[in-house]
């Protein structure tokens, strides 16, 4: 099954304009609730299906079904091995009723001890966009760099970088901001982040 997930990274790596462009960050879960609920509907695994089930849900934007669905699962089959995905959905569904603080807390433990471990720098991405929505600008910096100090070959990379350019702007400190999106360019040369990066380097103020 984790040879199947790295299949899809793969893609998610040489198709990252398409990806970002049909998903949003705090829907990092769905990828692998679609992978696993196929493999375990073939198993007739009843919590998979649940799990599915509430995924639809809040796809469909059915925020008061898939927290009553969540909720339903937790009671019932908490402790599963579809737990860690859980986990994901309940953090997607307090980003998206702006409950940053709560998602940012689920994020976070699922990029300590996230099972596989292929999700948790996925987590962790997720949890600093999590602290920058919530206006907790310096921890949201520093998930950033422990992002890029921990996984700096990771496809999400590129997301941090431009994350840590924005809370430089926000700041005021276009200098820094400016030496980040060139850096940008420079290690990201073919991605869409560095048609973004030259963008922006154009049109910041100078620092006086």
């Amino acid at each position: 099954m984790e040879k199947r997930i790295e299949q899809i990274v793969v893609w998610i790596r040489a198709n990252q304009e398409r990806f970002w462009a049909i998903t949003g960050t705090s829907v990092l879960a769905v990828l692998f609730v679609v992978l696993l609920l196929q493999r375990n509907r073939k198993e007739k695994d009843e919590a998979w299906t649940q799990l599915g089930n509430t995924q639809s849900q809040l796809t469909q934007n059915n925020i008061a079904e898939a927290r009553k669905s969540l909720d339903a699962w937790e009671a019932r089959f908490k402790g599963s091995n579809a737990d860690t995905y859980a986990k994901f959905l309940k953090a997607d569904l307090a980003y998206r009723t702006t409950d940053y603080t709560g998602a940012s807390q689920i994020y976070g433990e699922l990029a300590q001890s996230g099972k596989p471990a292929l999700v948790r720098p996925l987590a962790l991405s997720a949890q600093a966009e999590s602290e920058e929505m919530a206006g907790h600008y310096p921890q949201a910096q520093l998930l950033a760099q422990t992002f890029l100090e921990k996984y700096p070959d990771h496809f999400l990379a590129a997301s941090a970088y431009v994350m840590q350019a924005r809370l430089a702007e926000i700041k005021g400190d276009t200098a820094a901001a400016s030496a980040i999106y060139e850096r940008i360019t420079l290690l990201f040369p073919q991605s869409p982040w560095a048609s973004l990066a030259k963008a922006k380097t154009q049109t910041l103020p100078k620092n006086k």
